[in-house]
């Protein structure tokens, strides 16, 4: 019976990383690549220290989204659309007034 409850909670665990890992990788790699709209939604959801905290826990999986988004279509194009910089992200979502 408590072999049945770890399994669960563990794997609730990992569904909730996973869910939320997508929503906040693929945000963040769009607003690198300059979204407007993602922007938009990380300044209306996120503080500076919560999003910071949030690319450090999910900081795999914004690896994996930016090499499938943005990585292999430009070894496809010959075109490299944006470059994986955390620090420039940072200081234009909350530098800029």
């Amino acid at each position: 019976m408590v072999g049945f409850w770890y399994l669960y909670i563990i794997y609730a665990f990992v569904l909730t990383y996973l869910t939320i890992g997508f929503i906040v990788s693929f945000e963040t790699t769009a607003a690198m690549s300059g979204g407007k709209f993602a922007v938009k939604w990380i300044k209306e959801h996120f503080s500076y220290n919560e999003f910071y905290y949030s690319v450090i826990v999910f900081y795999p999986m914004l690896l994996l989204a930016y090499f499938f988004l943005e990585y292999v279509p430009s070894l496809i194009t010959h075109e490299i659309r944006c470059e994986f910089n955390l620090d420039a992200l940072f200081e234009d979502l909350f530098n800029s007034k």
